[in-house]
């Protein structure tokens, strides 16, 4: 399985308002991506802000590049173990 690339590749926040939280693009919050909508039976602000800090957190590692360039063996690169 392949790594896709992210259709969003900017921050993601969250826009409340009355009837729900909304994730947004962090650079165009009228833009929202997700709708929560408020219940008394559903968290929708603990579901709109994990989505984000899960996304932002992924985001930011993948930005970080691989450990080891492409191409590269590792000095502990041992191929018959």
């Amino acid at each position: 399985m392949g790594s896709a690339e992210p259709q969003v590749d900017s921050r993601l926040a969250v826009r409340e308002e009355e009837a729900a939280f909304f994730v947004v693009r962090a650079e165009d919050p009228e833009d929202w991506l997700v709708r929560f909508e408020k219940s008394s039976d559903f968290p929708a602000r603990e579901w709109a802000e994990n989505m984000v800090r899960v996304y932002n957190r992924r985001l930011s590692l993948r930005s970080a590049g691989p450990p080891t360039p492409p191409g590269t063996r590792p000095a502990s690169y041992h191929p018959d173990r």
